[in-house]
Parts: C-alpha cells; sequence; structure tokens
C-alpha cells in the first residue's frame, strides 16, 4: 500500500487502514523517530481513559493492605487451607 505526501508534508493514510485502525478527524498521531521506518500511532489509544483511571485508582490504593495479613497468609485464605 502507497501514500503520496503533499506539498505541506502531510499524508493521506489510506481508507482501509483508516477504518481499521479507527481513525478520525483530529486523532494527534505520535510518531517514533526512533524507528528504522515511518512508525505512527494515536497518540491517545482506545480506552486510555479506562488506563488513566485505573492508575488513579491504584496510586490511590497503594498501602490501604499494610498491618494486615502477610502475602503466605492471603495466599493460604485464598486457597482455604488451615
Amino acid at each position: 500500500m502507497q501514500a503520496v505526501l503533499t506539498s505541506e508534508f502531510l499524508e493521506i493514510v489510506p481508507a482501509s487502514i483508516r477504518e481499521r485502525l479507527k481513525l478520525k478527524p483530529g486523532v494527534v498521531m505520535d510518531f517514533d523517530e526512533r524507528a528504522p521506518y515511518l512508525k505512527a500511532v494515536p497518540a491517545q489509544v482506545a480506552g486510555e481513559a479506562g488506563l488513566e483511571e485505573f492508575q488513579s485508582w491504584l496510586a490511590g490504593s497503594i498501602g490501604i493492605a499494610r498491618g494486615k495479613l502477610t502475602t503466605d497468609e492471603r495466599m493460604r485464605e485464598t486457597r482455604g487451607e488451615d
């Protein structure tokens, strides 16, 4: 598959790729300058908002289990061991 750069150095992304990657007008693309070939990915991938929400939850959860069961005790409890 080929594409031609415009005089403004813009490239038209072929329809089949736009559809497969669910690209829409206004999507910001990141270019990997270290790649030995042209590599562009959407700057905000689908589901990233969910990832940010999870990371926020995780950051707020650090240390909440202190003073409770050890890992070994938790594993025995989970396995139903006495």
